[in-house]
């Protein structure tokens, strides 16, 4: 048997059994501080492992947590504590970021990097026969998806870290203008799809991996750059960040403005890179 159908099959038999005693469509995780040996001793019957960083920090987790809560599937959390990420960590995902995800009765599958564990949930909640919307079957939509997703990662992230991280008063308007140049996507991508998201009305893979770098833009800028997006060049996605805000699987996996604050201002100090984002020389 092909691994993937082993992983999937095994899946059923979990989600059958938990959804049996917890329900599929309501999450309610299991908070695990980090610093245990979460490589032996996992509950048998935990159907999915989310693995992330403490107080939703992350805006790479946040996306794999959205999707979890957009799809009903029930989980538990294991936050992961501590720089360099601890051994016990580096054995289930050896690059030692967040988020990945573990499904201990298939064989402790392992999946992690945001647009990959994100893709796998919607398969296998497709699998499952749930109905989803998160990621369509219609192969252009698809493509479109990863396309938008492509754009966030390798363009606009890099200007928006760039801006905020810039000390040189003098390039602030060059950097923003940028930044404002990556994001005419976004707001084009809306009015061709008419919204309120950026395929229409469904609320997609493409809004949930955007969104939580425009909650920290949104934040961030205003405090350190006193930057808002302005209304009248980003009408559609001015309103598509509220819209986006409203739903509960946002909601759950967001920081307050006062502890996004309270994390960039770290970040700001130490001219962090972002793991490359940040473009300052």
């Amino acid at each position: 048997m092909r691994p993937l159908l082993l992983l999937l099959c095994c899946l059923e038999v979990a989600t059958a059994f938990v959804s049996a005693n917890r329900g599929i469509a309501s999450s309610s995780p299991t908070q695990l501080a980090g610093g245990y040996d979460a490589t032996v001793g996992a509950d048998p019957k935990t159907p999915i492992q989310f693995f992330t960083l403490p107080g939703n920090t992350c805006p790479y987790a946040q996306r794999t947590h959205i999707t979890l809560n957009e799809l009903g599937l029930p989980y538990d959390v294991t936050e992961v504590t501590g720089m360099p990420k601890p051994d016990w960590y580096l054995k289930i995902n050896p690059r030692g970021k967040v988020p990945a995800i573990r499904v201990p009765t298939a064989d402790y599958a392992v999946i992690y990097e945001s647009a990959i564990c994100n893709e796998f949930l919607c398969d296998y909640a497709t699998f499952m026969k749930q109905t989803q919307t998160l990621m369509p079957t219609d192969p252009f939509a698809r493509a479109r998806i990863r396309l938008l997703n492509d754009h966030c990662d390798n363009v606009f992230s890099k200007t928006q870290f760039t801006f905020l991280m810039n000390k040189d008063d003098s390039k602030d308007e060059e950097l923003c203008n940028e930044m404002e140049e990556a994001l005419q996507m976004y707001e084009d991508a809306l009015v061709e799809s008419k919204g309120p998201y950026l395929l229409g009305e469904d609320f997609t893979i493409a809004d949930l991996h955007l969104l939580p770098f425009i909650q920290r833009l949104v934040i961030t800028l205003k405090h350190w750059k006193t930057y808002e997006l302005p209304t009248e060049k980003f009408p559609k996605l001015v309103k598509w960040v509220q819209s986006c805000l409203e739903r509960d699987s946002v909601k759950e996996s967001s920081m307050s403005r006062e502890k996004t604050i309270e994390v960039y201002s770290r970040f700001v100090e130490a001219d962090y890179s972002f793991g490359g984002l940040n473009k300052n020389k």
